[in-house]
């Protein structure tokens, strides 16, 4: 299997590369499916972080609709997990990206955020983080670097 330098994949377009080194830094030298490996493990313990803050927002908020920022596009980021499935992994993570986008910041470039005061959008860039270098990290499985 093929080893790439962490710093390497770290500086890939659209990589947070403070969080990439170290989220790799303890696998520096690991072939590349371990590297995806790691970091899939991490991604699925963030999701399901991000998971039970979504719970929780909505149990906190059922009293009062109106003021809900748990979203159908947030309900559509849930939809997206990381279940162990290692086929089509650029296409999974590819989804994950798109789903923080419109969780995040609106379906659409016209539709205004949700002033979101929760934790979600902080656990939710954590998710976008580490996808992004999941996200990395299969471009050099599949050979598109």
């Amino acid at each position: 299997m093929k080893v790439v330098d962490i710093d390497t994949i770290c500086k890939k377009e659209n990589v947070n590369t403070s969080v990439c080194i170290t989220l790799l830094k303890s696998k520096q030298g690991a072939d590349l499916l371990t590297l995806a490996q790691h970091t899939i493990d991490v991604l699925y313990i963030e999701v399901n972080n991000t998971i039970k803050l979504i719970k929780t927002l909505i149990h906190q908020y059922d009293k009062d609709p109106e003021e809900n920022p748990i979203t159908d596009n947030v309900l559509i980021f849930l939809a997206n997990r990381m279940g162990g499935d290692y086929g089509g992994i650029n296409e999974k993570v590819l989804s994950i990206l798109t789903d923080y986008e419109c969780c995040i910041n609106g379906a659409s470039s016209s539709e205004i955020p949700y002033p979101d005061k929760s934790l979600l959008p902080k656990y939710a860039k954590v998710v976008d983080d580490v996808a992004s270098i999941l996200f990395a990290i299969s471009e050099f499985l599949i050979g598109n670097v």
